[in-house]
């Protein structure tokens, strides 16, 4: 394979999974808040810029469980970062929404925050530096 160094390729991002209860429920709320459904190769991935969750369904309800939900548990299922004039943007919009705001939101010069929980219990933070 000659020299090939890991070092050197250049990821864009990364995705994570969210099994969810409903499908098109769990759409429609991301849609709502600002991110682009893509069907791509059968799966479902919601897009906000540089952040995908990719939605699969649950066969079972009960397996829909949150990182967060867990005893021991961090306070968020996924962190997405941005900038503090977009992160009050999406404050504004969560706040129209009627979306549920589980922390925060916190202001300050050096770290701003808010964290909401989705229709499936998901616990989504945006902080902005």
């Amino acid at each position: 394979m000659g020299s090939i160094n890991a070092n050197s390729v250049h990821l864009k991002g990364s995705s994570i999974v969210l099994l969810v209860a409903n499908l098109q429920d769990s759409i429609n709320y991301y849609e709502a808040i600002g991110f682009i459904a893509e069907n791509i190769g059968g799966h479902i991935h919601m897009n906000h810029g540089a952040v995908t969750f990719i939605l699969h369904e649950a066969k079972h309800i009960s397996d829909v469980r949150p990182n967060s939900s867990v005893e021991g548990g961090l306070y968020f299922d996924v962190f997405c970062y941005t900038n503090p004039v977009e992160l009050k943007l999406l404050f504004e919009t969560f706040q129209s929404k009627g979306v549920e705001i589980v922390n925060g939101p916190h202001w300050s010069e050096g770290w701003s925050e808010v964290t909401i929980r989705d229709n499936n219990g998901y616990c989504i933070a945006f902080g902005a530096s």
